[in-house]
């Protein structure tokens, strides 16, 4: 009888459940071990992953089933002890901290990723004319016919996978097989490879993009006789969520002209660890301006959608898009892009996972309010902090870098398609813009009542005076000089009543009022969460297109208050101001909430 602490059939079951977002991540795994093995080498490393459907007996009408994976390397190879080192969990050859200066890490990589998708993994190396094989089996593994890695034998690469390799194989390599894929999550190689794509780019996009790495991604039928027909063949392309690099998987025309441009240089973040000081870069970019009218409806956008997030970097290789930095609500967060790179020094900093598909500890964090949480002054909870040594410190401070740099931003993006719209608004010539339906509504009402706003009196100024105060107003839309004045024209030569602004300003208030040459300006705060939820949620892609029935009904309500606040005077114009900011903190509250 055995008394194992762990018995093996339970061990092995339980590393098959090894935490994989999805297939396409373990397979990472593999690409991993190729790059790094190609570190130091004088050529590229050629990356292949093949993939071979086959035929099913139990598929629906003989249904084509993806049957085996390879990933093929033209790297380093390894030699006999390597191989048997390399199918043991937790063995590697960059194990010690000195040792650390690639994407390798914990020696899990070969063995973890291929027992999490196959029962069986087949490994085949070569180098100094000579090829060797060995094996893991989860059955022989699971019965405890397996309990050591089987000593590698020499061996040659099998002829059906040297048909489907796209080039000749080098001196040295390797060729990892997957058979018995029970636990793929995909069952055809064209889904598995659609899905693998952009993941892969954007994972890698630093090896493709310099030339240090190529990935083929193929999918091939089997037929009778041992005839292999290519389905799918597509060499990846880099997936740059900063959107600076050319060349790339985004839709045309930006796969060669960058959605984005930089905002501002690089950050360099000093980060002391481990009796030692580590550089944490920080870099930022932006839209273009031209990129955001198109929408985010539109190709570019969805793709800017899909890499939505801070980018995680350790040595030139992704972990993962962090999504803690970004407000869930607003759709406008897919116009900028962030990166945060670290080497492998930093990986007890960042929380790396054995896998690499997360840094755990990576996350938005404000020491102000965690210090309030506490109950203890900024000083003293900095202070406990130092004494701890605790390794929130440095993420404390990339947070605050971060925070920083997407307020920033967020303010510039913000004010992107304002002028856009005041445009839009000032040449409609069908009269069916919100200003245009609140002015004729405006006018009636003056008509029974007369002029009762404060804004009134200012609509019998000079038309030349009235346009050079408009001008300045809505030049802070962004808008050149030329084209402010011609939309003020036109404003006070149509007589609109009402200007709508977009911009940042202090207070709790959804909207701010004021008047200026007799047209009452209606400013939305940018920086109320309502902002997003609502007018950013509304306006989302309806550059080229009418206002939408909501958002002109909700521009009426908003002009219909900021009348009944410029026909009032004295207590009763304050209380409404009042009113108008205590609504909006409340609004901010409750919409904070339904972000939680």
């Amino acid at each position: 009888m055995s008394f194992a602490i762990i018995p093996q059939k339970l061990s092995i079951k339980a590393m098959r459940s090894s935490g994989y977002k999805d297939s396409a991540y373990a397979i990472a795994e593999l690409i991993d071990n190729s790059i790094q093995a190609g570190e130091g080498l004088s050529r590229p490393v050629a990356v292949e992953v093949i993939c071979i459907d086959k035929a099913g007996l139990d598929s629906p009408g003989g249904r084509r089933r993806l049957d085996r994976l390879a990933v093929y390397d033209n790297a380093s190879g390894m030699d006999r002890d390597t191989l048997r080192r390399a199918l043991q969990f937790g063995v590697g050859n960059h194990l010690e901290e000195d040792d650390q200066k690639g994407i390798g890490k914990f020696g899990m990589g070969l063995p973890n990723s291929s027992i999490s998708q196959a029962r069986r993994v087949d490994v085949y190396t070569w180098r100094d004319g000579k090829t060797w094989h060995s094996y893991l089996d989860v059955d022989e593994i699971q019965e405890g016919e397996m309990v050591d890695v089987p000593e590698p034998q020499a061996a040659v690469i099998p002829p059906d996978w040297l048909k489907v390799i796209s080039t000749d194989v080098g001196e040295s390599g390797t060729l990892v097989i997957w058979t018995q894929l029970d636990l793929m999550k995909w069952k055809q190689s064209t889904a598995l490879l659609r899905n693998a794509e952009m993941m892969i780019g954007r994972i890698y996009r630093y090896f493709i993009n310099t030339g240090k790495a190529t990935i083929r991604l193929a999918a091939y039928e089997e037929g009778r006789s041992g005839h292999f027909v290519n389905v799918n063949e597509e060499f990846v392309r880099p997936n740059d969520p900063l959107m600076l690099m050319r060349g790339t998987s985004a839709p045309a025309p930006y796969n060669d002209t960058p959605a984005f441009e930089p905002f501002g240089e690089p950050q360099e973040i000093e980060v002391g660890y481990g009796g030692q000081t580590h550089i944490v870069t920080v870099t930022a970019s932006i839209c273009k301006v031209e990129t955001r009218k198109k929408g985010g409806r539109s190709p570019i956008g969805a793709l800017a959608k899909k890499n939505q997030g801070v980018s995680v970097v350790r040595a030139d290789r992704e972990l993962e898009l962090n999504r803690s930095f970004e407000n869930s609500y607003d759709p406008r967060e897919r116009w900028w892009g962030i990166e945060v790179a670290f080497t492998p020094a930093l990986d007890a900093v960042f929380g790396v996972s054995n896998n690499k598909q997360s840094a755990t500890s990576f996350q938005r964090l404000d020491i102000e309010e965690d210090a309030a949480a506490q109950s203890l002054s900024l000083a003293d909870y900095q202070h406990q902090l130092d004494l701890d040594n605790d390794p929130r410190l440095p993420m404390y401070e990339i947070s605050r870098v971060v925070d920083k740099l997407l307020e920033t931003i967020r303010a510039q993006v913000a004010r992107m398609r304002e002028g856009e719209r005041t445009e839009k608004a000032a040449q409609s010539e069908d009269g069916s813009t919100a200003e245009d339906i609140a002015t004729r509504a405006l006018r009636r009402r003056q008509e029974r009542l007369g002029e009762t706003g404060a804004s009134d009196k200012d609509e019998s100024r000079p038309d030349e005076e009235r346009t050079d105060v408009l001008t300045d107003e809505i030049e802070q839309e962004g808008l050149d000089p030329a084209t402010a004045r011609e939309i003020a024209v036109t404003y006070v030569k149509r007589k609109i009543k009402f200007l709508f602004r977009h911009a940042d300003f202090p207070g709790f208030a959804v909207f701010d009022i004021t008047s200026k040459a007799g047209v009452i300006i209606i400013t939305i705060n940018t920086k109320h969460p309502a902002h997003a939820h609502l007018f950013d949620l509304l306006r989302e892609g309806e550059a080229d297109t009418p206002e939408s029935p909501a958002l002109q009904g909700l521009k009426l309500l908003l002009t219909a208050w900021a009348r009944m606040e410029d026909e009032a005077s004295g207590d009763r114009k304050i209380e409404l101001e009042d009113t108008r900011g205590e609504w909006g903190r409340i609004a901010r509250d409750f919409l904070r909430e339904a972000d939680e």
